[in-house]
Parts: structure tokens; C-alpha cells; sequence
């Protein structure tokens, strides 16, 4: 479990630094979100070039506990943001894989009794983040997929701050 929380806290400092290095800091996005890739996350995303759309990607570290159970997830993708960076709307399209670790195998794999898994997923939807930095929003739908399974319908909504 401690080797988890480490992996994640360091992927997410990096994240920071090779933000920190780029010239355009209204690009990068704080989040919290529920649903999609990692169930319950809190996230950094940021994109490549100097503007607030195009190509980017993200990290984040979730945790879920109760009564003994817990699940930890690591969601890291690649999106795409497209629309008007003007008006801070965008349609997302992105592709993550997800690296949970739980307490008994929610999945059932018997192959994989530990109950550490890796998910694949899709994302589709709606962005609305201030080029000038501020409250950013995002829903939409990001179907879960693997070697045996595909969830076509896994909705999920953030809300953050862009800077």
C-alpha cells in the first residue's frame, strides 16, 4: 500500500516539474473527478504546447476505504482537447490506463489474486476550462475495456481549477 501512495505522489511531483518548465502556465489543470478512469481521483492534467487545446495528458492517485476494504487507483493517460479557446469550451477524447490495487479481487480474476489490475479506458466529453485560468468543469463518458470485459456506459463529472 505504501509503495502505491509512493509511485503515485512521485508521478504526480513530476507532473509538477515539467509543468513548472513550461512558458505557458494557463495550460494545466487541478481536478477532482467522479467516475471515468479512476473512480474517485484527484488529477493534474496539462497540455504539450502553449495553448489550452491539443494534445496532453494526466495523472492522478485515488483511494477508496471502508470497513477493512480500500481501493487504491493510478489513472494515466494521453487526451485531446478540441473547440474554442476563447470561449474555454472543448470537446475531450482521451485514452488511460488505470492501475488499481485493492484489498480483496474485486475483479475476480483468478489468475490475479492479489487483487491488482490494470484498466484500459476511453474518455468522451465535455470541457469547459478559462484560457485565462479559473473554475474548470468536465462530464461525459469513459467506457472501461480489458481482456474479457468491455463497460460501454461509465459516466463521470470534475470539477477543478485551471492556472
Amino acid at each position: 500500500m505504501k509503495k502505491i501512495l509512493l509511485i503515485g505522489i512521485g508521478l504526480l511531483m513530476a507532473a509538477y516539474v515539467s509543468a513548472q518548465e513550461r512558458k505557458s502556465p494557463k495550460a494545466e489543470n487541478v481536478f477532482a473527478e467522479f467516475g471515468g478512469p479512476g473512480l474517485f481521483t484527484f488529477n493534474y492534467d496539462t497540455r504539450f504546447k502553449g495553448n489550452s487545446r491539443g494534445l496532453g495528458a494526466r495523472v492522478g492517485i485515488g483511494y477508496i476505504g471502508t470497513d477493512g476494504y480500500h481501493l487504491v487507483s493510478i489513472p494515466v493517460g494521453l487526451n485531446f482537447l478540441m473547440g474554442n479557446e476563447e470561449e474555454g469550451k472543448y470537446f475531450e477524447v482521451g485514452l488511460n490506463g488505470t492501475y488499481t490495487s485493492s484489498s480483496d479481487n474485486w475483479y475476480e480474476d483468478e489468475e490475479d489474486p492479489d487483487g491488482s489490475h490494470v484498466l484500459g479506458s476511453l474518455v468522451f466529453g465535455y470541457r469547459k476550462q478559462p484560457g485565462e485560468g479559473g473554475f474548470t468543469f468536465r462530464t461525459g463518458l469513459s467506457p472501461y475495456f480489458g481482456k474479457d470485459y468491455f463497460f460501454p456506459f461509465v459516466p463521470y463529472v470534475s470539477f477543478g481549477y485551471a492556472f
